[in-house]
């Protein structure tokens, strides 16, 4: 008698009693053990550059079922992974040739969570959509702004644009952007004024001080505020310690 039933999330094979007399090697090692070895160890790669949705069958090998998502394909468009929705855990590598990102989603579809080129993330199932439960990008802040210069500007294991942004791929240790402050110490923040370089500003608790940066104030509690002006647009060099 063939196997008729079969688990509701990986799709292995629930042989019942009495089935399979004598051929039982077959089902076992094809629709049991095979199958577990690849929903622990092994990788759907996919190379066309195009939205897919990942195949699903019971007691058979799928693209679904496997550990690992492998995104080959090069492109510039976001594509879309459907899988799914329901309870699951995978690898995703985001390896395209070019700079699209792609989209792990549920079927349905679900929102899903956008994996952006060269990302890696594990991906878990919440209940109703994948989440992040890891990933190879930088948590908070990625970027500075350095669209006004980057004399005296320099990081550890990150590249310095001459506009643009700064990768935080190592650690920001020093920012002096004129005749100021050279020197940074934890608990202080740095803040440039116009052109008159860094001003030192230590962060305590203790009384607040606003400044208004063009479109919106910043809040930011300190106890020497000289060289600062309230009202005025001003120029920020942050200082990250991480």
């Amino acid at each position: 008698m063939a196997v008729t039933n079969f688990t509701p999330l990986l799709g292995l094979a629930l042989p019942t009693t009495g089935d399979l007399s004598g051929t039982w090697g077959t089902v076992v090692n094809d629709a049991i053990t095979g199958l577990l070895d690849a929903a622990v160890a092994g990788t759907t790669t996919l190379s066309s550059d195009t939205d897919v949705t990942l195949s699903t069958t019971n007691g058979a090998s799928n693209q679904a079922r496997n550990a690992i998502i492998l995104w080959t394909a090069t492109g510039s468009v976001t594509r879309n992974i459907t899988t799914p929705a329901q309870s699951k855990t995978y690898i995703v590598i985001n390896a395209t040739g070019g700079s699209q990102s792609i989209v792990l989603r549920g079927a349905g579809p679900t929102t899903g969570i956008t994996i952006a080129a060269g990302e890696k993330c594990i991906a878990a199932w919440n209940g109703s959509d994948f989440v992040k439960a890891a990933t190879t990008a930088a948590d908070g802040v990625t970027s500075v702004d350095v669209s006004g210069g980057t004399t005296g500007l320099t990081t550890s294991g990150g590249p310095v644009t001459s506009a643009g942004t700064i990768t935080l791929a190592g650690v920001l240790t020093e920012a002096n952007g004129g005749t100021g402050e050279s020197t940074y110490t934890n608990g202080q923040l740095l803040i440039g004024n116009s052109s008159s370089g860094l001003t030192k500003a230590t962060l305590t608790a203790g009384s607040n001080i606003t400044i208004t940066n063009g479109d919106g104030s910043i809040t930011i509690a300190a106890t020497d505020t000289t060289g600062i002006t309230a009202g005025k647009s001003i120029a920020f060099d942050l200082i990250f310690a991480i």
